[in-house]
């Protein structure tokens, strides 16, 4: 599960409040058999590794609770917020940035005896808030004052370090909304929106040289937070006093943002930020618990679904976040601590498996040309010219399979899509044109062993030929050794032409599959029932009449029959996506061809799957369609197909495997082979599949450098 190596913490002033939910244990005046009670129920619970307490007034009852947790083996982080936010003293409520002085002075000396405390807990961390915003006018007045004391606690936490014998203790500044709310249900505190905290943070860490300093966003502070900007943005505006003036000018004019926050804020914290809080927050007005209340998840009013967390978690995934997570909720009224906390801890573990989330890749981009330099595809082609050979005795000569299929599934890998007029990958119209790219992550599919075989064009499958005969020469296995090879067959009908629909043989032929030593052969068979179905009718004659001859030589056929239609001439062809018309293609391609005993159907995965399999006993392989960009949904649909019958047994995929995102194409062979062959879910899949991602990145360079250098 992802986020299992961060400590799991319970803010625990929060989770337990109070007999009977006041707040005692937030004033620092918990009932003794209360406090140790709930000490115990955390400390037994497997789930958190961590506990965030507060101070405790009575000196007696704050050594039998450092007593206890000393040997929990827990990890101790200590929070002043209630000490400031009660403001028992009655100092100015702008706190550690008042810009009066002696205040300033009476809230970090506060603070001081607060973190006193936090050594004697042996906490590793001490969390703090900037004190309530004076407004606009003094705004960067108070930043200065609060940067004077944090670095004034920074000194003293130090003093502390050497008295109590260990590293300074990690400073972290609570990051607040600035809601100036009459009733009092928010916080209103300086810091405040994310690009402020980053610069006080920047500040303090870079200026004054005080790396044990850090920011802790809070989950449930999210909503309330506001970036604001001044954004300049043209305008028209008529001149002339006359309404009915005609000439116009184009002005600059400036206007005022507001922003509420969102995940990808953490992305620019990453550097400063070192703890985060799981909290929940009200937004209706009219609710009771309105505002930064931290109300359980189960609570009907919170702001905070299952997406909103999972946003959060995949945030912090994906940027690698290592730091604690501390729950902060709590009960209220009727309500039980335990039972809020139980909910808690599913509803973050909910979140935290949505596909999507485990599925982050954070910083990580796959770079072809890193994996495959120029250098070594221009040798490509003297190879082509001096020892043309090389590819034919490659393929005649390599290790073939006993059986097609030792389980009785396959995942192949779709390289054949140029051929026809497609090259264009989401918005990149000739992403699949540049053959080092193309090459180069088909290569990288095969050479992971997480696929069954590769169905391609003769160029493909030839230059595949010679660089296995490098891999071999190199002495590492030949990646094509045991594999299938599939020839592409039918590829006459170019996109966007008059004739698409008329797709004869112009690739592979069953004799040059037969000479070749291929494995088998691919045929594609769209059907428009509109003004060109006499060039889909001419199609479905040459696919039969190249079964009949596949047919005589023992190989098996793979084919993909697809209803097809296209609102105007001028528009390309899209794959009618329903139930009902794939199931009649489905009966239609099952018997082409004089016996299909030896032909697979490649079929896209739809809703109501379970029907379309139905409709025949031939073998189903699951195609992917376009590029999205986001793997995970081919992950999750080969997954549902699976699932909907016994006669899907596996995938033909291309784009959304070559072409994952940002995300490296062995990474995903290695989902898919999990899903097909082990019977891992989707969710399990992606986890194995962030192991796999960035293996072996220099082994083509490898094999280039140890035979052609």
């Amino acid at each position: 599960m992802i986020l299992s190596e961060n400590i799991i913490s319970v803010v625990h002033f929060m989770a337990f409040p109070g007999r009977q939910n006041t707040d005692s244990m937030l004033r620092g005046e918990p009932d003794e058999r209360y406090l140790m009670n709930s000490l115990k129920i955390i400390a037994d619970d497997p789930y958190f590794k961590g506990i965030e307490v507060t101070r405790i007034k009575d000196p007696a009852l704050r050594k039998k609770a450092i007593d206890f947790l000393s040997k929990t083996g827990m990890t101790i982080f200590f929070g002043a917020q209630p000490v400031q936010l009660l403001n028992e003293e009655k100092y100015d409520p702008a706190d550690i940035s008042s810009i009066n002085e002696l205040e300033r002075k009476n809230a970090v000396d506060r603070l001081k005896r607060a973190l006193e405390e936090a050594y004697q807990f042996g906490a590793v961390s001490f969390a703090f808030i900037s004190g309530r915003d004076q407004g606009p006018d003094v705004r960067e007045t108070a930043k200065l004052a609060l940067i004077r004391s944090i670095v004034e606690l920074a000194e003293y936490s130090r003093s502390l370090a050497k008295e109590f014998k260990r590293e300074p203790i990690r400073l972290v500044l609570e990051m607040f909304d600035r809601i100036n709310d009459p009733r009092g249900r928010f916080a209103n505190q300086l810091i405040g929106p994310t690009f402020e905290a980053i610069e006080v943070a920047r500040r303090i860490r870079d200026e004054y040289e005080i790396p044990e300093f850090g920011l802790l966003y809070d989950l449930s502070h999210m909503y309330l937070l506001r970036n604001y900007y001044i954004r300049k943005k043209k305008v028209d505006i008529k001149i002339g006093e006359d309404e009915n003036a005609q000439e116009i000018k184009n002005v600059v004019v400036e206007e005022e943002i507001e922003e509420p926050e969102a995940p990808v804020v953490l992305q620019y914290l990453m550097p400063y930020l070192v703890h985060v809080h799981i909290g929940n927050c009200v937004l209706d007005p009219n609710d009771p618990r309105y505002g930064d209340s931290h109300a359980s998840f189960a609570y009907p009013g919170g702001a905070m679904k299952v997406r909103d967390v999972a946003n959060f978690v995949k945030a912090l995934h994906e940027m690698g976040y290592k730091g604690p997570i501390g729950f902060e909720i709590r009960p209220y009224d009727r309500e039980g601590s335990v039972p809020v906390l139980q909910h808690a801890k599913a509803f973050f573990d909910d979140a935290r498996t949505w596909q999507d989330v485990i599925y982050g890749i954070g910083g990580f981009k796959f770079a072809t040309r890193e994996y495959f330099p120029e250098w070594a595809f221009y040798r490509l082609t003297d190879i082509r010219i001096n020892h043309p050979e090389i590819a034919i005795e490659e393929l005649k000569n390599r290790k073939k399979r006993k059986k097609l299929t030792d389980d009785g599934y396959l995942v192949l890998l779709a390289a054949d899509h140029p051929a026809r007029r497609v090259t264009s990958v989401v918005d990149d119209p000739i992403a699949m044109g540049d053959r080092l790219e193309y090459l180069g992550r088909v290569v990288r599919v095969l050479a992971s062993g997480f696929v069954d075989g590769v169905m391609a064009t003769p160029d493909i499958i030839e230059e595949l030929a010679i660089i296995n005969h490098l891999f071999k020469k190199a002495g590492k296995k030949g990646f094509l050794d045991g594999k299938l090879v599939i020839g592409s067959m039918n590829r006459s009908g170019l996109s966007g032409t008059y004739y698409e629909m008329e797709d004869d043989l112009t690739s592979y032929t069953p004799e040059d599959i037969k000479k070749m030593n291929l494995d088998g052969g691919k045929l594609l068979f769209r059907l428009d029932t509109g003004r060109y179905s006499r060039f889909s009718i001419r199609t479905m004659r040459y696919c039969a009449e190249a079964m009949r001859r596949m047919n005589d030589y023992g190989l098996p056929v793979f084919l993909e029959p697809l209803p097809v239609t296209r609102e105007r001439e001028d528009q390309p062809y899209r794959v009618i996506m329903d139930p009902e018309e794939i199931i009649k293609m489905v009966n239609i391609a099952s018997a082409m061809g004089g016996s299909t005993l030896r032909t697979w159907i490649k079929i896209p995965y739809l809703p109501s799957f379970d029907k379309i399999a139905r409709s025949t006993t031939l073998p189903i392989l699951i195609l992917g369609g376009e590029a999205t960009g986001d793997p995970t949904i081919t992950i999750e649909n080969v997954s549902k197909a699976l699932g909907s019958a016994p006669n899907v047994r596996g995938t033909l995929v291309g784009r959304n495997i070559l072409w994952p995102g940002r995300d490296d194409p062995r990474a995903i062979i290695r989902a898919i082979w999990e899903v097909v062959h082990n019977g891992l879910g989707a969710a399990d899949a992606l986890e194995v599949m962030l192991e796999e991602r960035g293996r072996n990145l220099n082994e083509l360079v490898e094999v280039f450098e140890k035979t052609l250098l």
